[in-house]
């Protein structure tokens, strides 16, 4: 067993957010045909529709990775892809525990990058660009961690490891690289974003 690599935690990610969208798209999808069929404007039916699948997959996706990571470490798509979550201080409990599991998520969408604040009026150009940098790039740690741990896996003190048989015996942290940073590689993240952002900006 040993820590797990860029491409198969971003499957895992991605077989994950296929299950939460499409109960989300279903519910909505379904809202609008009975909405539409009951005399709603179609326009304000789509936009109510839209909506409602924003807030659908946040409340799942809440639920959902709170739960199976708090819980297990294990979501559908890590289980596909044999892959657990798991805490570098106690390596070889099931799940991280609720309270981490709850903060992890938070970690995850702040540092994501997922609300664009340069886009926003209220926020002054200069301001939204340095956050958008920042936050943006943050996601992308995966890309210069040795251990390839996400920023809030980092913080946290969690790490996925991969286990080609999907029973993950114990392991033993000490025996993974160490945890260094190459900081000129966050530096042209940091960069390309900022770079991104100033188009955001530009064009909002």
């Amino acid at each position: 067993m040993k820590h797990a690599g860029f491409w198969r935690q971003l499957f895992a990610v991605l077989i994950d957010q296929a299950v939460i969208m499409l109960p989300s798209m279903i519910i909505s999808g379904a809202y609008f045909y009975v909405a539409a069929g009951n005399g709603v404007d179609p326009t304000v039916a789509k936009v109510n529709s839209d909506l409602m699948t924003i807030a659908l997959m946040v409340i799942l996706s809440a639920a959902y990775y709170i739960y199976f990571n708090g819980r297990y470490g294990v979501t559908l798509g890590r289980r596909l892809l044999k892959l657990k979550l798991t805490c570098l201080d106690e390596p070889n409990r099931d799940g991280v525990g609720y309270l981490r599991a709850a903060v992890r998520m938070l970690l995850f969408v702040a540092a994501g990058g997922f609300v664009s604040v340069a886009a926003l009026p209220m926020i002054p150009d200069a301001v939204g660009i340095l956050i958008d940098a920042i936050t943006g790039a943050t996601v992308l740690w995966i890309l210069i961690d040795a251990r390839r741990r996400t920023l809030e896996d980092a913080v946290m003190g969690t790490i996925m490891v991969h286990d080609p048989l999907g029973k993950f015996p114990d392991f033993d942290p000490d025996k993974l690289p160490s945890a260094k940073i190459r900081l000129y590689s966050f530096t042209a993240l940091v960069v390309i974003n900022a770079l991104a952002s100033v188009y955001t900006a530009l064009n909002r």
